[in-house]
């Protein structure tokens, strides 16, 4: 509990120490409708891939292969849409199409995905191993 609490200070402290000029806007606007968006815009694809990219480096120290896994998982599932639906009818939502996912929150389905990837394969590349039966 206190390694995860140590993660997530050091996540916000680098997602808030990324200069302006480098921050991408990851915002879901509502259109006048009352809608929601079903899918996310190539913005906020790109701005999932760098937080994605982030959060592997600095929260689970996660090399450069086993970010490469993540990107391979993350691309298959949704190609970084933090809105996808799973289209089979399962509940499985978001980049990483967790079922049960609830969270439209890209990063809190990011720290969904990296906890759950840790815990039931302990890497990325161990997950994307696994991949091959269509799911991991």
């Amino acid at each position: 509990m206190k390694k995860r609490a140590i993660v997530l200070a050091v996540l916000l402290t680098i997602i808030t120490a990324i200069p302006i000029s480098e921050q991408v806007d990851v915002a879901v606007t509502v259109k006048h409708q009352g809608k929601m968006p079903t899918r996310a815009t190539m913005e906020q694809k790109k701005a999932n891939k760098i937080m994605a990219r982030a959060y592997a480096r600095a929260g689970w120290g996660w090399d450069k292969r086993e970010q490469k896994c993540i990107w391979l998982i993350f691309m298959k599932e949704s190609k970084f849409d933090h809105l996808a639906k799973n289209s089979i009818g399962s509940s499985a939502y978001g980049i990483a199409q967790l079922l049960g996912e609830k969270s439209s929150d890209p990063s809190i389905q990011l720290l969904h995905a990296f906890r759950y990837i840790e815990h039931r394969y302990g890497t990325p590349c161990r997950a994307w191993a696994h991949h091959h039966k269509g799911w991991y």
